[in-house]
């Protein structure tokens, strides 16, 4: 990380915080990958840091591809923005149930009956469920055979797509959609056009990720926003196209606790 440009970085976000809103992946980013899902948090030294940055920038928002309400369970700061789901749902500071987009809602029972369905049919290769409401998710990351599981898991990708259903892939993880059009990059323009902000930063270690670098980059140029921050977070799965769209990267949820820290550090000057 380039100390001259890491410090232009700073001073751009620092300079007029109530204008500034701060984008945060959650997994890979802000919580360290771990082999089961459900065991994911947040270090407390970086829940605090999130906490004090809520109280001194426009806005602090995790966007993650989990449920909103999970989202803000791994995270463990009440008072922040989730938008959950890939952009499918959004929880706002101190409300007990997220807001879903009414588009997505009808196929939530079909999504993760497919899922479940799969995940009961496979489940001797040691493939997990995750439901995330109108996105079921199934993980094989630290199974026996994780190159058997991800063939298996083709041909669930196969029967899906031909059933209607849209399909992605992650890190070690393939989803299941509706196939109505929602991502982070959608949900990172309604949150920006719906407040007053100058400038963003967004951190993301996923291609996921590169629909939200995509959107800030078309606020940007539409005049919508006048700075823009893409922190890129590397590490050894990380796709490369991140550090390719990113305009600074750091390496692993060390590196943007570190970032996160600094951040605080000036904006109390």
């Amino acid at each position: 990380m380039s100390e001259v440009r890491t410090d232009k970085a700073l001073s751009m976000l620092s300079a007029n915080p109530k204008q500034t809103a701060l984008l945060l992946d959650v997994d890979g980013t802000l919580a360290p990958i771990v082999n089961n899902p459900v065991d994911a948090s947040v270090p407390v030294e970086v829940r605090t840091t999130l906490i004090e940055l809520g109280r001194r920038f426009g806005l602090v928002a995790c966007i993650s591809g989990r449920q909103a309400d999970e989202a803000r369970r791994i995270v463990g700061a009440g008072g922040l923005t989730y938008i959950g789901g890939h952009g499918s749902e959004r929880l706002l500071p101190g409300a007990t149930e997220p807001e879903v987009d009414n588009a997505l809602a009808p196929w939530s029972e079909r999504v993760n009956a497919v899922a479940a369905a799969a995940a009961r049919d496979l489940s001797a290769l040691g493939i997990r469920r995750e439901d995330k409401g109108a996105v079921a998710a199934l993980h094989y990351r630290g199974v026996a055979d994780e190159d058997q599981a991800a063939e298996a898991l083709e041909l669930v990708a196969a029967r899906a797509s031909a059933d209607g259903l849209a399909i992605h892939w992650g890190r070690k993880v393939l989803e299941l959609r509706p196939p109505v059009p929602f991502n982070k990059g959608i949900a990172v323009t309604e949150l920006i056009e719906g407040g007053s902000f100058e400038t963003v930063l967004y951190a993301g270690d996923d291609r996921t990720d590169l629909d939200s670098f995509d959107a800030l980059d078309s606020l940007l140029e539409s005049g919508k926003l006048k700075q823009v921050l893409k922190l890129g977070v590397l590490s050894s799965e990380a796709p490369p196209e991140i550090g390719r769209a990113s305009d600074l990267v750091v390496t692993g949820t060390d590196g943007v606790a570190e970032f996160l820290g600094r951040l605080l550090a000036v904006s109390d000057k």
